[in-house]
């Protein structure tokens, strides 16, 4: 069955900001759990990562915060949902300090036996 773009906007949402709380807590089940073991992360450096180098880049990160300005969900086949915002992050790192960034992203993740999967985050800073 596949899902409408509302209510896969909603629980792409709650699971968005789950990821939040799961970086704060060192939480790898969340991980295991909601990322596909493919994973490619851009951030707006241009450095790619997959979720072992994440999840070792996390372990440095103090406190964590996102705050969704736009948030726009597509369904583009079957289970397949295209997320496009933007977000308002910031980060305390071991050794770098309070990093803050207006960020758009687009992220793709797939529902698979009633769970979804992030394939990919991409961020782009924004001019404050």
């Amino acid at each position: 069955m596949t899902i409408s773009a509302e209510d896969a906007r909603l629980e792409l949402l709650a699971l968005m900001h789950g990821w939040t709380v799961a970086v704060g807590a060192k939480d790898d089940a969340y991980f295991e759990r909601h990322v596909d073991a493919d994973w490619r992360y851009i951030d707006y450096t241009g450095m790619q990562r997959g979720i072992k180098d994440y999840i070792a880049l996390i372990q440095d990160v103090f406190s964590y915060v996102e705050d969704f300005r736009q948030f726009d969900v597509r369904i583009v086949s079957g289970n397949v949902a295209l997320i496009t915002g933007i977000y308002h992050a910031r980060a305390d790192f071991r050794g770098l300090g309070l990093l803050e960034k207006r960020l758009a992203f687009s992220a793709a993740w797939e529902k698979r036996d009633g769970v979804w999967k992030a394939l990919l985050h991409h961020t782009t800073e924004l001019p404050s």
